[in-house]
């Protein structure tokens, strides 16, 4: 091994995982054997821009700056030496995070990057905490593991032991440690949580997290996913994001009645934006189909305490907020992101999110877009993000997104031959 890396934890292993995650929240890397790794570390490795905006299935979208615009041209892969981590279910390999750049300069529609800068700009004097819920089902034979909605029983929480303790002997190994496992309302639902932290710690620990679940599912001869709606009668799978704010040792939530002007103001702003952050929040057609106005996945902009039909919940105990909005195929990164950049928006302009919600919200709230289609819109239009978040970030999201839509828009589907064959 050359003496002056920076990287750890190579010299007993034979490869090198080069990873990055796209702007839908995927996993994309190549593999590269320590001996290259170590000789080109420096210059970075080459990489198809496109990779960053492709569909989840590779499709091309047009206008996504990334394409044809730099003739799908060629980036750099720029180690990270402080995110080597051993790959728990290999041997041979370690994963080390890349940043991405083109032309020398960082790529403004690489995610972590954009939640990075959102960080850079917060000048609250606030530090954030933010922690993740996220839900999945485990499949084995393309079928639910449990067959019935077995909330909390016992029995059916044991069915996910083998996965779950793999989870948690390769979890602390990973950079994911895992604190329980429950079972959720739908038919092998699961929900397992982690520790909290600091946001960009957080959004890389979701991200690996999601990973880690679905390559444990796999060695366990399982599959596990993180689709928002996979059964059409089920309980979908949501991503809730909670977020704390201190002034020093000081919950700059807390006070007033369950919640500090401050409070009250990051709630405002994150309401005030709903609207586009649903672009974010819900990434896919799929997604929309979780919403329910009776159920625990909000479909409008509103907040309560300790109301679970709410898009903002304020749980009993320590001061936080809990974001509701998200399904668990979002996108880490730009769900954190999003929801700092909007409720600091709110505090920076001292906005009041009216009165908390009382039961179903659903007929005194404005409703969040009901279509991706409105979503997309509404993001661009709403000039606070964009500046947030970074032009390059939502036109690339927004191509990849809209190529995503056209793909099922030319897509026969069997409930149209179910409907229309025999009858037309």
């Amino acid at each position: 091994m050359q003496p002056d890396t920076p990287f750890d934890g190579l010299d007993e292993v034979t490869h090198v995982l080069l990873e990055f995650g796209d702007v839908n929240g995927i996993s994309r890397s190549k593999q590269v054997t320590v001996e290259h790794f170590l000789s080109n570390w420096r210059e970075g490795f080459p990489v198809n821009m496109l990779l960053l905006v492709q569909t989840p299935r590779n499709r091309v979208p047009e206008g996504s700056g990334y394409g044809k615009e730099i003739g799908y041209g060629d980036g750099r892969l720029r180690p990270d030496p402080d995110s080597v981590r051993r790959l728990p279910w290999r041997d041979d390999a370690v994963r080390v995070r890349c940043a991405l750049e083109y032309e020398g300069e960082r790529v403004g529609a690489a995610p972590r990057a954009v939640l990075q800068s959102v960080l850079d700009d917060i000048d609250l004097g606030l530090e954030f905490f933010v922690g993740s819920e996220l839900e999945f089902y485990l499949l084995e034979d393309g079928a639910p593991v449990t067959e019935h909605k077995h909330e909390w029983v016992s029995w059916a929480t044991e069915a996910a032991s083998p996965v779950y303790d793999r989870l948690v002997e390769w979890g602390p190994e990973y950079g994911v440690p895992i604190q329980s496992l429950e079972h959720e309302h739908g038919p092998g639902q699961f929900e397992v949580l982690f520790e909290y932290g600091p946001p960009l710690s957080q959004a890389d620990r979701t991200f690996d997290f999601k990973r880690l679940v679905k390559r444990t599912a796999r060695y366990c001869d399982q599959q596990a996913t993180f689709m928002a709606k996979p059964f059409g009668e089920e309980s979908a799978n949501g991503y809730h994001l909670h977020v704390s704010a201190f002034d020093g040792d000081e919950n700059a939530f807390a006070g007033g009645e369950g919640l500090s002007e401050t409070g009250r103001a990051f709630v405002a702003g994150v309401l005030d934006h709903a609207e586009a952050l649903t672009a974010f929040h819900a990434p896919t057609l799929n997604a929309y189909k979780r919403f329910d106005e009776h159920g625990f996945a909000p479909d409008s902009a509103s907040w309560g305490f300790d109301n679970r039909m709410a898009a903002l919940r304020v749980p009993t105990g320590t001061p936080r907020i809990e974001n509701r909005i998200g399904s668990a195929d979002a996108n880490p990164y730009l769900v954190i992101a999003g929801t700092l950049a909007a409720g600091v928006d709110g505090v920076r302009r001292s906005l009041d999110p009216g009165d908390p919600a009382e039961g179903s919200p659903a007929e005194s709230c404005s409703r969040l877009p009901r279509s991706p289609e409105a979503a997309l819109a509404a993001l661009e239009s709403d000039e606070v993000l964009v500046d947030a978040l970074g032009e390059d970030l939502v036109r690339a999201y927004v191509a990849s997104k809209r190529r995503d839509l056209a793909a099922f828009r030319e897509h026969v589907t069997d409930w149209e031959r179910e409907q229309y064959v025999e009858l037309l």
